[in-house]
């Protein structure tokens, strides 16, 4: 049994682990067992539709093994109520938080790191890996892995506040993503469950043709219908758990173990955010070798690569805050990160952190939930030169229990689309929408790709291009003109000056305007300055935000403070009547020091009609900018166009800007030909591809392909959809191009006459 034992132990091919069970079955008289102990275990195990997914329900399971592991060496306290407070109390990580943790070298750290580790080896197929996830927590007894690893829907984690588990789906969602699931255990003498080691292998079992509908999940076991076990010496497998999936199919990421994306680096870093405890990933496959050396990485998450970088990344966050929000009977916290496009390929830098589809990343403990897609800050936001370079991730672990109930599915792959995730959204939207310097940082890198080159002839276009929208518009289906009108020199908004810390701080100035207009059954914010420390404000004992008087509203939350600004989040009542008045404070109590405060009257007023996403404002047309765009202008290297790329639209809250490329290699073509004429005939070539090439881009922009499949019963990935709106504009350029071509003779002559 021990040499079968030790087979089982290297075994990384589906071949290897066929020999072992056919030895098994002569030797040893195995039988087979169902998993969670039902034959119809098919439709529970294959819910789960991301083979990542799966994979992270199998480190989470191994965090929690850690976790409880501690809980028994600390005598099971009872006042754990979290798995961030049992990070901050048993391994001393400051609010449960990696992201404390400046050093991430630093020698506990790397030793709990080590506590968990996730291996790729090489199997039959180079795009299925045998994926290891080696745990030394607590161990399982085999006799218990029936109702625990093996179970389903089972319980014995929904009383442990401590850990991450709560479903007892024991990651059985991996399962089906492999032919052959081993599974080797020992339990730690803590539990004092005895010193032997069990093991079993997971298959799945056709059935019999003609006799069933579905096969199903089952694991070998010996005459007591338990896994196997034996004795082994604590130095040949130390006390813990290991999961071998053989020949694992984990998607799209199998690139090179370190690779930024599409790599076992970005799974990890992606889908467990914000991780509770750090982990080791380890390349062992011949790929993943370096110069013969085994590659071995800790992940921290992706917040704390966000915000305190690392390496490489320690200039690529340009801005970050956060800001605890009430949400329901709980509370949610909202981290983001503003990416620098400094640097090399800056426009692909969010793709080492997320999709850039989906730039919003909701978690629960750590673990990546579901997301947001990118329309929240292209549409609702109207922060288009952000889009590209924005990451927020929505932290839901005081969310209230029935939210939670009615926004997260039981495997753990997306949220739930119910009125929750979209209260969710708004919450995000208000909470952005409140910060000034995303505004800000939003101009400041438009007006980087503005080319002042107000022309007699682009002023002319852009007067013709607004009519012709418009005149489409009308005979069309609808949908919201443009205006093209002189928008004058704007004054650019300035980063506010940093505010010195005072101890003890002598100001707090609320620096919204007063008598400021809020809407009924709103959300809004007051902003404010200070010299305080910024920890002085997370704590609720030192820093009270009130309205007088209460029936008016109630305070929600607030934004850390940066630099010495911050933002208190209020909403009103929703039966308010309009013209109410009331006063806000907001006080700072710092322990054995001065109380400083501040007032502001806010006065309460119906939400105008027809606004646009429930903000209020008057439902203008857009002014339409042309902005000509070539190869040496910012926007064409840091949003990394080609000359194939054909144009782009970015809409803010005033104004649509259409960047038309003419480095495009179709109309250098043309112009090539121009130049052999005139000047004039030039330019008479660049506005008439101008005007066509806008009107295209402008009208596809505005085809809402998503909508029209939905209304199908269709879906498609929001990532697709602008592949199909890109491809959609360079099949234009080429028709437009094409009709210039046979129009050349007149267009270049029609400036001269």
């Amino acid at each position: 049994m021990k040499e079968i034992f030790q087979q089982l132990l290297n075994a990384t091919t589906a071949k290897e682990v066929t020999d072992i069970l056919e030895i098994l079955t002569d030797d040893y008289d195995i039988n087979w067992r169902a998993v969670g102990d039902r034959q119809n275990n098919q439709s529970t195990i294959n819910m789960g539709t991301d083979p990542a997914a799966g994979l992270v329900e199998r480190i989470t399971n191994s965090i929690d093994s850690i976790l409880d592991l501690k809980w028994h060496q600390e005598g099971q306290p009872k006042d754990i109520d979290s798995p961030r407070m049992a990070a901050q109390k048993w391994f001393d990580l400051t609010e449960g938080k990696l992201r404390n943790i400046k050093d991430a070298s630093n020698k506990k750290i790397q030793d709990l790191a080590r506590q968990t580790i996730i291996t790729l080896k090489d199997s039959e197929r180079e795009d299925f890996p045998t994926v290891e996830i080696r745990d030394f927590g607590t161990g399982i007894k085999g006799d218990e892995f029936g109702k625990t690893i093996l179970s389903l829907n089972d319980n014995n984690k929904i009383d442990k506040l401590h850990q991450l588990g709560a479903y007892g789906q024991g990651g059985s969602t991996a399962l089906s993503f492999n032919t052959f699931t081993v599974i080797i255990s020992k339990p730690n003498k803590i539990l004092k469950k005895g010193d032997d080691v069990s093991f079993t292998i997971v298959r799945f079992n056709d059935g019999e043709l003609g006799l069933r509908k579905l096969g199903w999940y089952e694991y070998c076991v010996g005459a007591n219908n338990n896994p196997l076990s034996l004795t082994i010496p604590e130095n040949e497998f130390e006390a813990g758990t290991l999961i071998k999936h053989i020949g694992m199919d984990i998607g799209k990421y199998t690139a090179k173990l370190t690779g930024p994306t599409s790599s076992l680096w970005y799974l990890a870093h992606h889908y467990m955010f914000d991780t509770i405890l750090p982990f080791t990933i380890s390349g062992q496959r011949k790929k993943d070798l370096n110069k013969g050396k085994i590659e071995n990485r800790s992940v921290l998450g992706n917040n704390r690569r966000l915000t305190l970088g690392g390496g490489e990344e320690k200039e690529l966050t340009q801005y970050k805050r956060d800001a605890t929000l009430t949400f329901r009977d709980g509370k949610v916290t909202l981290y983001y990160w503003v990416l620098t496009i400094e640097g090399e390929k800056p426009w692909e830098r969010i793709k080492n952190y997320t999709l850039p589809s989906e730039p919003v990343i909701i978690t629960f403990n750590g673990q990546k939930q579901g997301t947001l897609t990118n329309s929240l800050v292209k549409s609702d936001l109207k922060l288009p030169f952000l889009e590209k370079y924005l990451v927020v991730q929505v932290e839901c672990d005081q969310m209230d229990n029935e939210s939670k109930r009615q926004l997260f599915s039981s495997t753990r792959e997306t949220t739930r689309d119910t009125s929750i995730k979209k209260e969710l959204s708004k919450l995000v939207v208000d909470t952005l929408d409140a910060d000034d310097e995303l505004k800000r940082l939003d101009k400041e890198r438009r007006d980087r790709y503005l080319r002042k080159d107000e022309t007699e002839a682009l002023d002319k276009l852009r007067k013709r291009l607004a009519s012709r929208i418009n005149s489409y518009l009308k005979t069309g289906d609808g949908g919201k003109g443009v205006k093209a009108t002189d928008t004058g020199e704007t004054v650019k908004p300035k980063k506010q000056p940093p505010i010195p810390i005072n101890d003890p701080p002598t100001f707090l100035e609320i620096t919204t305007p007063a008598q400021k207009e809020v809407f009924v059954g709103k959300t809004f914010s007051v902003k404010f300055k200070t010299d305080a420390h910024p920890n002085l404000f997370t704590n609720p004992d030192w820093f009270f935000a009130v309205i007088e008087p209460h029936s008016f509203g109630s305070y929600t939350g607030s934004a850390r403070v940066v630099d010495g600004y911050g933002i208190a989040y209020f909403k009103t009542r929703e039966n308010l009547e309009p013209e109410t008045e009331a006063v806000i404070t907001l006080e700072l109590r710092p322990p054995r020091q001065k109380t400083i405060s501040d007032t502001v009257e806010v006065i309460s007023a119906e939400l105008p009609e027809g606004t646009d996403s429930d903000k209020a404002g008057k439902n203008n047309a857009p002014n339409i900018e042309i902005i000509p765009v070539n190869e040496n202008d910012p926007i064409y290297k840091e949003e990394g166009w080609t000359k194939q790329t054909v144009a782009d639209v970015k809409d803010d809250k005033d104004t649509v800007y259409i960047y038309i490329n003419e480095s495009n290699s179709h109309l250098t073509k043309l112009i090539e030909r121009a130049q052999q004429y005139s000047n004039q005939a030039v330019e008479s070539i660049k506005y008439r591809y101008r005007e066509h090439i806008g009107f295209c881009a402008f009208m596809i922009s505005r085809n809402k392909i998503e909508e029209r499949l939905e209304a199908e019963g269709k879906t498609i990935p929001i990532e697709d959809v602008e592949i199909i709106k890109k491809a959609d504009l360079e099949n234009s350029c080429e028709t437009v191009c094409g009709m210039i071509q046979d129009f050349f003779d007149y267009i270049r002559t029609e400036t001269e006459e």
